[in-house]
This record gives C-alpha cells, structure tokens and sequence, in this order.
C-alpha cells in the first residue's frame, strides 16, 4: 500500500514552479558567470553615463572613443538608479533584467496575435531558437534592444486595446533611449492616432526636460547640442562597415566602389517598393475586414528597424521577434512551396553561426550584410499572407 502511495505522490504545483524557478536562476547564474560577465561592455557605457549626468559632467567626449555614450541624457538618467549599487552587482541586475523582457517579449508577440493555429510552448520555442544567436550577441554586450523592444510590443499592446495614451507613454519612452520606435510614426499618423503621438511626444518632450536637475538649463541645451553632434560625426563612417547590416550597406557592399550612387539608387527603389507594399497591405486590411489586421503590420514595421537603419549591427535584428512568432504560428498557411522556402529561410537566420559556416563562408556571409536578403524574404512572406490568404477575414482560404 505504501508503496503505491509513493507512486502516486504528486508535486504540488507551487512547489514544482518555485524548484524550476530556483533551478533556472542557478542555470542563468552560471551562464553568466562563465560566458557573460567578462563583457557587457554597452552596459559599462551606460552604467558610465549615468554616474557622469549625476556629477553634471559631460555625456559626450571624443576621448572614449568607440565605446562613446550615443543615448540621450534622458537615458543616462533611467541609467543613474543602477549607479546606486556597485557595478558588478548592476551587471547582474541588468543581465537578469534582459532574461525577464526577453521571456514577456517573446509571451505577449504570441498573445496578440489575432488567431492561435500553434501551440504556445511550441512557436515561443521554435522562435527561440531562430533569433537566439541575436539574444546572444544583444546580452552578452548589455546592450538595450531587448528593453526596446519589450517597450514597443507593450506600445502595441496598448494600441490594440484602445488605450493610445498608454500605448503613447511606452513609445516615448522607448524613443528616449534610441529612434527606432519613429519607424511607426507615419503609420500611426495614417490610423489617426494623434492620440497615441501626443502622448509620446509629450513623454520624449518630458524627457528632454528632465536633465536640467542636473546641468540647468543652459548646460542642457548645451548636452543636447553635443548629443547631436556625436550621432552626426560617429554615424557616416560606420555605414559600410564589416558588422553593419542595413540595406544601406548590404547595397554599398556589393556595388564597386566608384558606383556609390548606384547604391543608393538600389536602396530608395527598395526603400519605395517596400513602402508601396505596406500601404497595400494596409488597404487590403481595412478593405477586408480583417481581425486584428495591425499585427501583421506591426510585423512588418519591427523588420524595418533593422533593414532601414542606417547602423545595424546583427544582433538588432532582435526586433523581429514579433515577426518570427507571427510567421511561424501561420506557416501552415502557405503553399508548399513557399512554406518550404520559409523554413529553410528561418533555418538560414538561426543556423548562420561561425561554427556552422567555418571561418571563411562565415565572414563572407557577415561582410557581405546577406542578412539582409534573408528578412526581405520574411518581408515578401508577410505580404503573401495578406494579399493572398487575407488571415483573419471571412475569405480567408489556403491558397
């Protein structure tokens, strides 16, 4: 009898979440113990430049070097609070931080969409596993991505609901600390949500303000005014750079040097092509009736960040991870043949690590920005889902 009691016993299931929480914080420790910690170099940037906007000293000197503060002072202000522990310790924090937006990041990309033909654990995973070499990257620096991101898909959140003055305070505050939320500007104009763009503007306005508790008023025009001329002389020389993967240097990469123009004629007829098609897409959502038809194209705007900006280091191309969760729990949607080029795409994204490619295919794929054709494959994804199968209205079919 006893013996079948002891074969029956169930862990309560508080129990069991508390023992897999304690397990996981002692995995996650680890990992950042052994393969973190030596680095997080963007964090000691940002870490730096909080402890600076408290002394009133200066964001902006040339003498860094590489590792200048580029963020605005009203982002050295959110950093000043983690100044109030010692460094090693808000390295962790911020670590463990990045770990918690990164889970409800990739939760909430799946909750919102407008229909669930996967199972959660299952597209979450698989998404995972696709973008894990950018969350790699994005952690081991302490770089903020993750934070913006978790920003703008909470911005969405908001705006689904209705509620644009919350939605509006998570935009501005994301632009605080890098423009990339601007790329849903025009789009918001076109949805008329003034609401939405009052409220973060008002945010960033509140923002910029804010820095004069420190440097006054004068010394935070002053700020300001170096702030900009750090983002301006820095940006232009690292355009075609060996890490940058924009459009912009996907284009200047493979055109000869003397064919600059060239190049930029290629990116504003992509540029023009791609915008052509969002605007249909957003027709044909309205026009259909469409459920939910923002999703999608919030899908679509995320990979723009990436591809439109014109410093874009592999790991930014974290901000498709709405994108990644909205294709893989629709893949079955597709023909066959475009389900197939679809998965070897997202196996192309995931899969192009160095110690798959070897050294030499490594830095050719790398120098050569390919990323890039990869995402404008996801790009023409999105669009087939709308023009062609309309998910979400009452013509929906499988073509």
């Amino acid at each position: 009898m006893a013996k079948r009691e002891f074969l029956t016993f169930r862990m309560p299931s508080k129990t069991r979440n508390i023992l897999l929480l304690i397990l996981a914080f002692l995995f996650l420790s680890l990992v950042y113990q052994y393969f973190v910690k030596k680095d997080m170099t963007d964090f000691g940037v940002c870490y730096q430049g909080g402890q600076r906007i408290v002394k009133g000293e200066t964001l902006y000197r040339a003498t860094d070097g590489h590792l200048q503060y580029k963020y605005s002072p009203a982002s050295a202000l959110v950093f000043s609070v983690f100044t109030l522990i010692p460094y090693d310790v808000a390295k962790f924090i911020w670590y463990l931080s990045e770990l918690v937006f990164l889970f409800l990041s990739l939760v909430i990309s799946y909750d919102i969409l407008p229909s669930k033909q996967k199972k959660k654990g299952l597209v979450l995973i698989l998404s995972f596993l696709v973008l894990v070499k950018f969350f790699g990257r994005e952690i081991e620096l302490g770089q903020v991505n993750i934070f913006i991101f978790f920003l703008l898909i909470m911005m969405i959140k908001a705006s689904l609901r209705k509620n644009d003055l919350k939605g509006g305070l998570f935009f501005g505050f994301s632009l605080i600390f890098k423009p990339y939320g601007l790329v849903f500007l025009p789009y918001f104009i076109l949805k008329k949500r003034f609401k939405l763009i009052a409220s973060g503007l008002g945010t960033v306005l509140v923002g910029l303000i804010l820095p004069v508790i420190f440097y006054g008023l004068s010394g935070n025009i002053a700020v300001l005014k170096a702030w900009q001329k750090t983002l301006s002389q820095s940006t232009p020389g690292l355009i075609d750079h060996y890490d940058n993967a924009s459009i912009f240097a996907f284009f200047l990469k493979i055109v000869p040097d003397e064919s600059r123009e060239l190049a930029i004629i290629f990116v504003i007829c992509s540029g023009l092509l791609i915008a052509f098609s969002f605007l249909w897409m957003m027709i044909l959502g309205k026009k259909e009736n469409i459920d939910k038809p923002e999703v999608l194209e919030y899908s679509f705007l995320f990979v723009l960040i990436p591809l439109f900006s014109p410093l874009a280091w592999y790991y930014n191309y974290l901000y498709s991870i709405l994108t990644v969760v909205f294709l893989i729990n629709y893949i079955d949607k597709f023909p066959k043949a475009l389900k197939y080029v679809l998965i070897a795409n997202l196996i192309v994204i995931g899969g192009s690590l160095r110690e798959v490619l070897r050294k030499d295919a490594f830095r050719f794929y790398t120098g050569y920005s390919l990323v890039v054709i990869s995402y404008l494959i996801v790009l023409f994804h999105l669009f087939y889902l709308r023009v062609r199968i309309k998910l979400g209205s009452k013509s929906e079919s499988d073509l």
